[in-house]
């Protein structure tokens, strides 16, 4: 009788505890609220300079336009040194071309954010983020034929002969030194392919067609490669590039140093927008670098980083 009742009472237990934490996630992801969001970053590009944008989230599942904050006064900072004013350039929207970042410093920004907006009325601020050196070259960007049975051309069976085949498969290479020391991380935040017509190859003409942009949060760092000398492959989508006999294929990488807090944040990110499928777990607010300046236990949405960038380019064509 004692293990009988035992059991109801445990399982009784577990049921209202379910129903309990169901309840709660319920509560939690239906009725969120508002969150001051600000992101952006101080950049070694005088064409990019400073910019962030100051915002409110949405509740979970609206559809409704983002607010804006407009008139924050927002400050930047150089280590413990206000560099000065970011100003408003369109509403919620903050650029300063002029204040540019140098590899080996921390920045930070502040928020004021004015009365009409309530309980977001204050200071804001985020936790400084260090400017990483960037790898230099050791060589340029170079392709390598891709021949092995993963890649082969149906027409041909596994074996690829590319004197014959209208197509070859190419992968681009950076033969890179990473800075000495840890902590060195790089983001490929972006590269532009550009397809490009030449009937005759090398000689032209050439007659340039669509450029296409693509976007990702491609991570690499110093847990994956040991100091010095270092190969990596830039093919982070798919197989690598087809590039046709008529056709050159240009591609331009922009990639930016990364902190390791940002990295951590990024990888976070990566695995909420690749968390599973449409009926997975919704993922959880993310928590960045922004926070109350006068409660730092209250955070915002967002990042605000330093980072150095670079571009690199390779243009790809058949081998024959």
């Amino acid at each position: 009788m004692k293990k009988t009742f035992l059991l109801i009472a445990l399982s009784a237990f577990l049921f209202s505890c379910e129903t309990d934490v169901t309840d709660k996630v319920k509560t939690d992801v239906y009725d969120g609220v508002a969150s001051v969001s600000i992101d952006g970053a101080i950049t070694n590009i005088d064409t990019i300079g400073t910019y962030l944008n100051v915002q409110f989230s949405n509740p979970y599942l609206s559809t409704s336009q983002y607010q804006k904050i407009e008139n924050a006064e927002v400050r930047l900072f150089e280590e413990d040194s206000l560099l000065g004013i970011v100003p408003e350039v369109r509403p919620g929207r903050y650029e300063r071309l002029d204040f540019v970042a140098q590899e080996g410093k921390h920045y930070r920004i502040e928020v004021d954010v004015p009365s009409a907006y309530g309980a977001a009325e204050g200071l804001w601020e985020s936790t400084p983020d260090f400017c990483n050196p960037h790898y230099s070259l050791f060589a340029p960007l170079f392709p390598i034929l891709e021949g092995d049975s993963t890649y082969y051309d149906f027409r041909l069976g596994d074996s690829v002969y590319y004197a014959d085949a209208d197509s070859a498969y190419y992968s681009p290479y950076l033969f890179f030194i990473d800075p000495p020391g840890k902590g060195n991380g790089y983001w490929v935040k972006k590269f532009a392919t550009t397809q490009v017509y030449a009937p005759n190859g090398l000689q032209g003409p050439f007659i340039p067609q669509e450029t296409k942009i693509s976007r990702g949060i491609n991570l690499y760092n110093d847990d994956q490669f040991i100091e010095g000398p270092q190969i990596s492959r830039y093919n982070f989508f798919g197989p690598p590039y087809t590039v046709f006999r008529d056709t050159l294929t240009n591609i331009v990488f922009e990639t930016r140093t990364v902190s390791p807090q940002l990295y951590q944040y990024l990888t976070i990110m990566n695995t909420n927008v690749n968390n599973g499928g449409l009926f997975s777990v919704p993922y959880s607010p993310q928590i960045g670098n922004i926070r109350r300046a006068d409660d730092t236990t209250v955070f915002g949405l967002g990042y605000f980083y330093a980072t150095s960038i670079r571009f690199d380019s390779i243009t790809m064509f058949h081998p024959f």
